[in-house]
């Protein structure tokens, strides 16, 4: 019983940990963007291939938070 309540507490942190640092990564990139419209004007061109980037590390970086938080419960 208890191997399992650390398998599903594993799974919840790595998502949610990996959805919050998405959402973060979100906001601030666009944020950003806006910035660099309104106030440098840089024009909004090639979105993506950032936006790409900022997601996947936004992802790596949630996943190994999320990893770190449950080794840490782990240990008390």
């Amino acid at each position: 019983m208890n191997n399992n309540k650390n398998i599903v507490l594993l799974i919840f942190l790595a998502v949610t940990s990996v959805l919050t640092m998405n959402i973060i990564a979100v906001v601030i990139y666009l944020l950003a963007k806006a910035y660099l419209y309104l106030f440098q004007d840089v024009p909004l061109g090639n979105f993506l291939s950032g936006f790409s980037r900022a997601i996947r590390g936004a992802s790596i970086g949630g996943l190994i938070a999320g990893i770190g938080c449950w080794f840490l419960y782990l240990k008390k």
